[in-house]
């Protein structure tokens, strides 16, 4: 990164490359990646200027990549996330710090929590903070609605173990019947992540309370039938 570039270019001979850091440079568009579509894993454009239609490149983005799972394109000038909806293999996608508007302009990768029944793990991290849209007061809801697959929403975690918890849209967690908690709302005096490890450690109490109930019952059962 850092180094002027204005165009990916002399890198076709590397055939094995799976790593590409072109952060902080000059690019406007993507480009020359043919030779690297089914090899290339991790892309990271961080800090450039690439927009909508650099990112919609023939011989760049818009090519079929087989393995790519991690693109970062923080901080450029993008407005919708189409370009990317083809890209099936991605699991994390980083789109801080761009353009983005509405909840529409992010639909086009909804595609992405589709697995084609387990060829692909689906998009699991997504990073949208620093856009226009994620002054939505739902904003994390209506991204983890949209992107079902999705794990994490700006290193926030969200699906199963939210659906799990009960945790609302204000970040508070409701009771879970016996044993349950009641953690801290919003206010930051318990994060969503010491939330979740209480959340883990009362289900793993609770596995086990119930395996040692299940071998108790088993005991008596063999006591029984002696």
């Amino acid at each position: 990164g850092k180094n002027k570039i204005e165009e990916i270019d002399g890198i076709d001979k590397l055939t094995k490359l799976r790593r590409l850091d072109v952060q902080s440079n000059r690019l406007t568009k993507i480009t020359n990646l043919a030779t690297h579509k089914n090899t290339l894993e991790e892309l990271f454009l961080a800090s450039n200027a690439i927009d909508n239609e650099g990112a919609s490149q023939p011989n760049g983005l818009a090519l079929e990549f087989t393995s790519l799972t991690t693109l970062d394109l923080s901080k450029n000038k993008l407005t919708s996330t189409k370009p990317f909806s083809h890209l099936r293999p991605l699991e994390e996608l980083w789109l801080s710090s761009n353009n983005i508007q509405t909840f529409e302009d992010v639909t086009f990768i909804s595609v992405l929590s589709d697995t084609n029944g387990g060829m692909y793990n689906g998009l699991e991290g997504i990073y949208l903070e620093h856009n226009p849209l994620a002054s939505d007061f739902e904003y994390r809801k209506r991204i983890a609605e949209i992107i079902p697959s999705l794990k994490t929403i700006d290193a926030n975690m969200v699906g199963a173990v939210a659906r799990y918890s009960g945790i609302t849209s204000m970040g508070s967690v409701n009771r879970l019947g016996k044993g349950g908690i009641a953690a801290a709302s919003s206010s930051g005096v318990e994060t969503l992540e010491a939330n979740m490890r209480k959340l883990q450690d009362i289900a793993i109490e609770r596995a086990k309370a119930e395996t040692e109930a299940h071998k108790k019952g088993q005991g008596l059962e063999e006591e029984e039938t002696k």
